[in-house]
């Protein structure tokens, strides 16, 4: 008969999150793992089965935590770029990006699900900007270049001054920033 499980799977996930964001995919062992969550191997691999699965699993935790918006409108991109310029992020980028960064070394499901998700991202703003018909599309490239870019200069340590002018700029380039007076991004 299989011994019950004697640890919480969900707060092991939430570690597993904070490693692969702090450290990456490919920097993170499964002992490292292990030591962190307070489990033997056996157990990491009876709850998680491999590194891989356990990674997919954290990068979706991650995914669901991050409020982002359900309704689709100009306020939610803006919203978003206000979101990830937050002082609260710096040094701290996105698990997503910094994964997407790492895409070589992920294996096939997780390359699949990364890029899965970023492509959702594009998805969500063309369907903020569908009003603007064929440009939705180039504007909404845009904006989830910017946001990958400013993730990035968030982790590497770009004061929040400049991040906050790419987004200001990115919202200027798409026509967003125009839209809202009250923006002070």
């Amino acid at each position: 008969m299989a011994r019950p499980r004697d640890f919480d799977v969900d707060g092991a996930l939430d570690v597993a999150v904070r490693l692969f964001w702090e450290r990456g995919y490919a920097s993170t062992s499964v002992r490292q793992l292990c030591d962190a969550m307070g489990i033997q191997p056996g157990s990491f691999y009876a709850a998680f089965t491999s590194k891989e699965a356990c990674f997919h699993r954290a990068i979706e935790r991650y995914l669901a935590s991050q409020g982002l918006p359900a309704a689709p409108s100009h306020d939610a991109i803006r919203g978003w770029l206000r979101a990830i310029t937050a002082p609260s992020r710096r040094g701290k980028g996105c698990l997503l990006v910094t994964s997407a960064v790492e895409h070589p070394l992920l294996d096939p499901q997780g390359q699949e699900l990364v890029a899965g998700r970023l492509r959702a991202m594009e998805d969500f703003f063309a369907l903020c900007l569908r009003e603007r018909g064929e440009r939705a599309k180039d504007d909404a490239a845009l904006l989830a270049a910017a946001v990958t870019s400013i993730h990035v200069m968030m982790r590497s340590g770009v004061s929040s001054a400049r991040v906050k002018r790419v987004a200001r700029r990115a919202l200027e380039a798409t026509g967003l920033l125009a839209d809202d007076a009250s923006d002070d991004s």
